[in-house]
């Protein structure tokens, strides 16, 4: 009986990912937070630019990681807003309803969610992107640790 040949390790299959590097596509500083961006934002904005490690390019990717930054500020506002005025609020007839804007901290979500996996800011997405989380703790962790 014959073994089975081992998995070719270069064809990019799951348990090679945490072999392979993402590409440094950028090695300047990450570019300023815009100016309207509220301070949900802004945080949003330099953790992802930070998080990319190079992987980012501020030619190409600018707009996307703008737009998930305002998402988040969009998110602040709907919670703040909620909270505010509770779960639950009266309906156009008297009744008590659940608040509308969680309608929107929901779709909110989903827009946010759709853009994490683009980025790579899921593990399943790391992996197709060739991100390894492995190479973000040996930068924050020391040799004993590994």
């Amino acid at each position: 009986m014959s073994r089975a040949k081992s998995p070719d390790l270069r064809t990019g299959h799951a348990n090679n990912a945490a072999e392979a590097e993402a590409p440094i596509v950028y090695e300047g500083r990450a570019p300023r937070a815009p100016a309207h961006l509220k301070a949900t934002g802004r945080d949003i904005w330099r953790a992802v630019w930070q998080a990319g490690s190079g992987a980012y390019s501020p030619d190409t990717d600018r707009n996307l990681i703008l737009r998930y930054a305002e998402l988040y500020d969009r998110r602040a506002d709907l919670l703040a807003a909620v909270e505010d005025d509770g779960l639950m609020t009266i309906g156009s007839t008297g009744q008590p309803v659940v608040n509308p804007a969680l309608r929107y901290v929901e779709s909110t979500e989903k827009e946010l969610r759709a853009i994490e996996t683009s980025i790579g800011f899921s593990p399943e997405s790391r992996m197709r992107l060739g991100i390894v989380a492995a190479e973000a703790r040996k930068v924050q962790a020391g040799p004993e640790d590994f």
